[in-house]
């Protein structure tokens, strides 16, 4: 009976410590756009054009923050943020996030967040309309020509429009990972070349000695190859050590031959 007690009390312990964390994490807040947050009960005054967040502490006490000193604000797990629609600068409510985002917004003298607007990471953004979807959709994503196409051939409809994020992104993740990858490549070579090129400038800076001219035309062709990412071949390289092992630059050479490595 006693060991039947203590389970009990445990259990109790163990639903209560759940509660509280549960309680915690859904906990109101808002952010500001200096990037502090403020824990407390949310109202949203989103009445008239001026609209602003009411936030209440544990101590009673309201604050009030106008619409552009807030970054954001959630009111039970559900995430509003400033954002200018179609009628100028509002909350509205986050429904899917990405470079790519979707949200819902109050429609003219409606409290229902039925509206529902489209907002790229660069600031440009669109209603999802009901008349000429295809149209505004093709041309408010052609930076994507595959998504941009299928909404134009019908593809996609209006009740795909999770679906149509969700491709977008992929796909401009996917063009942002092979530009990312491009850019590192070009940075590679430069670097790689730049020892090169001070190699070259020694060379020229040394008065003549016997293959000086054979030795620019050995460095001319391996730094042709680099940025063309081809082989050097090795006796490309043998020849040009040979020519430079008496010119007094065997720095300059080891730093440049490292950068084929």
């Amino acid at each position: 009976m006693k060991s039947f007690g203590i389970i009990h009390i445990f259990l109790f312990l163990v639903l209560m410590l759940a509660y509280t964390c549960s309680h915690a994490q859904s906990r109101d807040y808002l952010v500001t756009q200096k990037g502090d947050t403020v824990v407390g009960d949310i109202k949203a005054l989103t009445y008239g054009s001026d609209k602003k967040v009411q936030v209440t502490g544990t101590d009673k006490k309201k604050s009030v923050f106008p619409m552009f000193q807030v970054k954001a604000y959630s009111i039970k797990n559900e995430i509003y943020q400033p954002v200018k629609g179609p009628n100028g600068y509002t909350f509205m409510k986050l429904i899917k996030s990405g470079y790519l985002s979707l949200y819902a917004f109050q429609m003219e003298n409606q409290v229902t967040y039925d509206g529902q607007f489209l907002l790229k990471k660069d600031g440009s953004g669109t209603e999802v309309p009901n008349l000429g979807f295809k149209k505004i959709l093709k041309n408010f994503l052609s930076e994507c020509a595959v998504v941009a196409d299928n909404v134009d051939k019908g593809m996609y409809s209006k009740k795909d429009i999770m679906q149509i994020i969700d491709d977008y992104n992929s796909c401009i993740n996917n063009r942002t990972a092979d530009h990312d990858m491009v850019i590192a490549k070009r940075v590679e070579t430069s670097k790689k070349i730049s020892a090169w090129d001070v190699l070259e400038t020694k060379v020229k800076e040394k008065s003549d000695f016997t293959g000086k001219s054979d030795a620019l035309d050995m460095i001319a062709d391996i730094k042709n190859k680099i940025a063309k990412s081809e082989k050097v071949q090795n006796y490309v390289i043998e020849g040009l050590k040979s020519t430079l092992a008496n010119a007094g630059l065997q720095t300059e050479l080891d730093n440049a031959l490292k950068e084929l490595n």
